[in-house]
């Protein structure tokens, strides 16, 4: 990503065992790193050029900042090109509640298909063809949905809303979707994860913890979701 006039910074910034291990200037010295990486310098082909530019943007001297690129190195904050750790999980060109809403919106505009986020639902399989596709207990909704769409879902929810990807579909995360999906429709969980894209307080905005995969699927907390008790 480049050229973005801003980057994100989360909350949690204060408590992060990586940046409580530097000294107080090397931690403005990572916020200056990526002040550079969102405006595109970072990017730049490596050579000397691009490390006096740093070092002028950063009013240190190259060598000093060989150093720097050491120290923050060391502890995990950055490559060895200065570039810092996960920067495309936690950074995305799209970072407009606007955007993300009007994309969603248009996402969920397509022919002969219903989706949950950007996974396709289609609702005429059968019985028989989707026994024969899913584990015993993964077996879709009325409507065609199954818990790996949900899972798959969340997943993309939560990379557009640049939150924790879960990675693993553990047993118990299995259940909790199997739970909802016996409850839930197709229709109720889209209205649930556009909620999620349109609160900030789901989104974790404004100091908040943000959601979960796993805190989502409680039941109570689904529910509350779907009648607008986090809109705001």
């Amino acid at each position: 990503m480049t050229g973005m006039q801003w980057f994100r910074a989360y909350a949690g910034i204060i408590d992060d065992d990586k940046l409580r291990l530097l000294a107080f200037e090397d931690r403005w010295h990572f916020v200056a790193l990526c002040a550079l990486k969102c405006s595109g310098l970072l990017d730049e082909p490596q050579g000397q050029l691009r490390d006096r530019k740093i070092a002028v943007k950063m009013g240190v001297q190259v060598r000093e900042l060989e150093e720097i690129s050491r120290r923050l190195n060391e502890v995990g904050l950055v490559d060895e090109n200065l570039n810092p750790q996960k920067w495309n999980d936690l950074q995305y060109q799209s970072d407009n509640s606007t955007e993300r809403v009007k994309k969603y919106r248009e996402k969920q505009r397509c022919n002969g298909k219903q989706r949950l986020g950007n996974v396709s639902v289609t609702a005429q399989e059968t019985d028989t063809e989707t026994e024969s596709k899913s584990p015993k207990g993964d077996r879709p909704s009325g409507d065609g949905l199954t818990i790996h769409h949900v899972f798959e879902g969340y997943q993309d929810l939560a990379k557009d809303l640049r939150l924790p990807v879960p990675r693993d579909f553990t047993p118990e995360r299995r259940q909790l979707a199997k739970a909802r999906i016996s409850q839930r429709g197709l229709e109720d969980f889209q209205t649930v994860f556009g909620k999620c894209r349109e609160s900030p307080f789901l989104r974790g905005e404004n100091g908040r913890s943000p959601l979960t995969f796993d805190w989502l699927m409680q039941k109570r907390n689904f529910q509350k979701a779907l009648e607008g008790n986090y809109d705001q």
